[in-house]
Formats: structure tokens, sequence, C-alpha cells
């Protein structure tokens, strides 16, 4: 059952997404201005929403990489004020605010690499298993795996090695050479940094940073595995603006 919590502070900085258009539930929204609305302030009711940095991944609940028309979503640094309500749910925490100022918009390389300094801040010195883990590495080589699920699992190190077996794993990793396998369903998996590759389940969705020669992000490769002839079970890496199969 969520539980709700009354009691916040003056202001909070939160992490929000928003559609292809920088929208949520068709409010058009710009970075720089502030935005409020009037009544009791109720999460999941009325009020701006956002998400916690304390779980930072939950933002792709709401809005994931890709929606289910390939388009990427957008998310955006904010401070919420004002009256505020909050549900704490398994995945993470939704605040309501009666203000909420747009501070920066996050590419998602920033996004990412953001969300999984958050979480190994987080959960430094602790070892998590189960169903809903968090799990944050930031040296180089790590070997993370997890088998319960909805895991959370953010690696800022080079040559990580991830492994994921449960249902609707959201991973994140921003350091370079990683090799991610989500072998759950409705996996989500989100590379920022370079020489990444990944392989999904039926229905995962990808998304691969792609680097130029002078190690310059030069966009996004992002699908989901068994559409447009993604296959289960093979690596995948960004080239030429699409996921090709490693090794071509």
């Amino acid at each position: 059952m969520a539980a709700k919590k009354k009691d916040q502070p003056a202001s909070v900085v939160s992490i929000k997404g928003f559609d292809h258009e920088f929208k949520c539930r068709g409010h058009a929204f710009e970075v720089g201005k502030t935005y409020s609305v009037e009544g009791k302030i109720v999460a999941c009711q009325n009020g701006f929403h956002a998400v916690s940095t304390d779980s930072p991944f939950h933002v792709w609940d709401f809005y994931p990489v890709v929606d289910d028309q390939g388009r990427l979503s957008r998310y955006a640094e904010v401070t919420q004020s004002g009256e505020m309500d909050s549900e704490k749910v398994e995945n993470g925490t939704k605040i309501a605010s009666a203000s909420l100022t747009v501070n920066v918009e996050l590419s998602l390389p920033d996004f990412i690499k953001r969300a999984v300094s958050w979480i190994v801040d987080a959960t430094k010195g602790k070892d998590e298993s189960g169903d809903c883990a968090r799990i944050g590495s930031s040296g180089d080589c790590a070997r993370i795996g997890s088998s319960g699920d909805c895991a959370r699992i953010g690696s800022s190190g080079y040559y990580a090695q991830i492994g994921s077996s449960g249902d609707c794993a959201q991973i994140g990793s921003s350091g370079y050479y990683a090799q991610i396998v989500a072998e759950g369903k409705k996996a989500v998996v989100a590379c920022a940094g370079r020489n990444a590759t990944v392989t999904g389940a039926d229905g995962a969705w990808i998304s691969i940073a792609e680097y130029d020669r002078d190690g310059d992000c030069i966009g996004f490769a992002s699908g989901c595995i068994g559409r447009d002839g993604l296959k289960p079970g093979v690596p995948y890496i960004a080239k030429g603006g699409k996921l090709v199969e490693a090794g071509q």
C-alpha cells in the first residue's frame, strides 16, 4: 500500500518527465518558467508532479526513454515549492506541489549520469537483493547482478558488466564499455557511455549513445526488442543512428 507524507520542506529539487514535445498531460512547459496551480494539493490528483531524486529512474514509470511510437521522452530538473504532498510506492516517491519551476532540461546522457550518481550515493555501503532492489556502483570493472523484479541499477564506472533477470528492470549506465544483459520482461535500458553493448529480451526498450571519432556524443539509437528486426538475446551497439548487432 502506498504511504503518504504530508510534512515537506519549503522547496525540493526533483526530476520531471515530459513527452517529446516537452508537455506533461497536455500542458506545455518551458525552461526557466514557474507554474502554479490552485486548490488542495493531493498526490496523483491535483498539483504539478515530479519524482524524488532518491529514486530518479522512477520517472521512467511515467515517461520511459522512448514512447510506444519510438519517440524520445524528455526530462528536467525542477524545483517544487508551496503546498506539497507526496506518495511513496515500491518504486519511488511521487511529489505533487502547488508551484513548480523548470530549472534546466537534461539531455538523456545528463539524466543518466545524474541518476547513476544519485543511486551510487544513496547505496554506498549497501548490498541489496530481492524485488525492487536499488543498486549503485561507481567503480571501474563492476559486476552487478540482480534477479528480483523492478530493480533499479546504476553504474558510472568503466567496463561494467550488468545482468538482470527480473521483470521491469530499469538500468542506467554512464561508464564506457558497459556490457548489459536484461533477460526480464519490460526492461528499460539506457547507456550514456561510449562503446556500450546491450542484450535484451522480447519487449525490452534499449537506448544506446553513439559517439564520433573525437569522442563527442552524436545521438542515441533506440528501439524495442522484437520490433523492426531487433532480436531477443542478441547484443546490440549504436551505429549510424541505429541499433545494429555487435560485431557488424
